[in-house]
C-alpha cells in the first residue's frame, strides 16, 4: 500500500477550489502585467527571496542587507563572507540559476533523476566536512554524497520516514502518479501540494530534503503551468510562520485512522488541512506580488522614492544617509521601466540636459544598481539594494 496522490477535485471543499481558481488567475495576471524591462531584475531579486526563506526555515540566520550587498557590490566583509550561513545562502542562489540556465523538462520533474539533481545542484561546492552527517545518537557519521539517495534508515524528530527499501518503492510511486502529462487543470494545483509533501515525508536524502523539496516545488509550479512563479515565493510563504508550516506537514504524516480517512496508508484528513494551508500560503504570496507589481501603485512608490533621493532624505539599512540623486534619476528610470532598454544618447535627449550631467547622472546610477551599463550596450533597468525595501515594502 503507498500514500493517496492527491485530494481529489471533486472531493475539495468549494473554497479550496475558489482558493485554487484565484491563485490561477492571480498568476496569470502576474505574468502578463509585470513590464518587461522589470521581469529579470524580478526574477533575480525573487532568487535572493527565495533562498533567504528557504533556509530561514532551516536555522540559517544571514541578514537580507548583506545577501543583496553581495549579490550587488564588491565591499562586503570578509567575516559575512565566510560565514557558513551566508555561503549557504550563495549557494542556494547558484542552484536556482543553474535550473534556470539548464531547465527540467516538464514530464521528467517528478523522476528520481530530477530529485537527485536538485539535491546535487544545492550542495554543488559545499565543504567534504559538511557532509558528514550523524546517523545515531553514538555519534557515528556517513559522509553523504549528494544526489545520491540515503542508504540508511532514519529518525527525524518524532517523524520516521520509511526504510530505505519502502523509500524507493515510494520514490517509484511518486514518479508515476506525479507525471504532470497525465494530470490536467485544478488538478495540477492540488498535486503540487501533495507532492511537496509527499517528498518530504518520503525524506530520501541524508540531509538537505527541506530545501531539496522546496526547489522541488519551485521546478514542479513552473513546470504545471504557473507561469508567473518566479515572481512569487511559495518559501517566503512557508517561513512567515514556520512553526505552522511544520504543523501542517505533521498532520499530513500521520498514519490513516479508519476506513474513513482514505485508501493509503497516510491520513486523508491530514492531507486536506496540508492541502488547505498550501493553497492559503500560494494565494497570500501571489495577492502580495502582484499588489506590489500593480502599475499605479509601483508608479507612486518610484515617483516618493527619486523624490526624497533628490532631497537626500532616504538612508540605507545601516541607517547611513544616501547620497543625494538628482530628480532626473525618476524620468530615467521610468524610461526604462516602460520603454525598455535605451542609448544613452536618447536618454540625455528626453532629460533635455548637457551629456556630462548625462553621464555623470548615469555613472551615479550604476554604482548604486539601479541600472546597469556595459560597455556602448543601451542602459538597462535593474533593482538597486537601497531600493528595494522601498518599491517592495514588507519583502522581508
Amino acid at each position: 500500500m503507498s500514500f493517496t496522490p492527491c485530494i481529489p477535485p471533486n472531493k475539495a471543499p468549494e473554497e479550496l477550489q475558489d482558493q485554487i481558481v484565484q491563485v490561477m488567475r492571480l498568476d496569470a495576471e502576474l505574468h502578463g502585467k509585470i513590464p518587461r524591462p522589470l521581469r529579470v531584475p524580478m526574477t533575480n531579486l525573487l532568487r535572493v527571496v527565495n533562498s533567504y526563506y528557504s533556509n530561514k526555515i532551516e536555522g540559517n540566520s544571514a541578514v537580507p542587507a548583506d545577501i543583496l550587498r553581495a549579490e550587488q557590490a564588491a565591499d562586503v566583509p570578509l567575516e559575512v563572507k565566510a560565514s557558513k550561513d551566508f555561503l549557504e545562502i550563495k549557494r542556494h542562489i547558484e542552484a536556482q540559476r543553474r535550473l534556470n540556465d539548464d531547465p527540467i523538462n516538464a514530464v521528467e520533474v517528478c523522476t528520481r533523476n530530477t530529485i537527485s539533481r536538485l539535491h546535487r545542484e544545492f550542495y554543488v561546492g559545499v565543504p567534504v566536512e559538511m557532509l558528514d552527517i550523524p546517523i545515531n545518537e553514538q555519534g557515528d557519521v556517513v559522509r553523504m554524497v549528494p544526489g545520491v539517495f540515503r542508504e540508511y534508515d532514519v529518525k527525524v524528530g518524532q517523524h520516521v520516514p520509511p526504510t530505505v527499501e519502502q523509500m524507493h518503492t515510494h520514490l517509484g510511486h511518486f514518479e508515476r502518479v506525479y507525471r504532470l502529462d497525465r494530470i490536467h487543470g485544478l488538478s495540477r494545483f492540488l498535486v503540487a501540494a501533495a507532492a511537496h509533501h509527499r517528498l518530504m515525508w518520503i525524506h530520501p536524502f541524508m540531509d538537505g530534503n527541506g530545501r531539496t523539496g522546496r526547489l522541488f516545488t519551485d521546478q514542479y509550479l513552473k513546470a504545471a503551468g504557473f507561469s508567473g512563479y518566479g515572481l512569487w515565493s511559495m518559501s517566503r510563504g512557508f517561513a512567515r510562520n514556520t512553526a505552522l508550516y511544520y504543523d501542517m506537514l505533521n498532520a499530513a504524516d500521520r498514519p490513516r485512522k479508519s476506513g474513513q480517512d482514505g485508501r493509503g496508508i497516510l491520513s486523508d484528513s491530514g492531507l486536506m488541512r496540508w492541502s488547505r494551508y498550501f493553497a492559503e500560503t500560494a494565494l497570500e504570496q501571489v495577492q502580495y506580488f502582484c499588489m506590489q507589481l500593480d502599475p499605479e501603485r509601483l508608479s507612486e512608490r518610484i515617483d516618493v522614492y527619486f523624490e526624497m533621493r533628490s532631497r537626500g532624505a532616504l538612508s540605507d539599512g545601516k541607517g547611513n544617509a544616501l547620497p543625494e540623486l538628482r530628480i532626473e534619476a525618476r524620468d530615467v528610470y521610468k524610461t526604462l521601466l516602460y520603454l525598455g532598454d535605451q542609448p544613452r544618447a536618447v536618454l540625455q535627449a528626453r532629460l533635455g540636459v548637457g551629456e556630462r550631467t548625462t553621464r555623470g547622472l548615469l555613472s551615479q546610477m550604476a554604482k548604486e544598481g539601479l541600472v546597469t551599463l556595459d560597455g556602448r550596450k543601451p542602459v538597462s533597468l535593474n533593482l538597486s539594494r537601497h531600493s528595494i525595501e522601498f518599491l517592495f515594502p514588507y519583502l522581508w
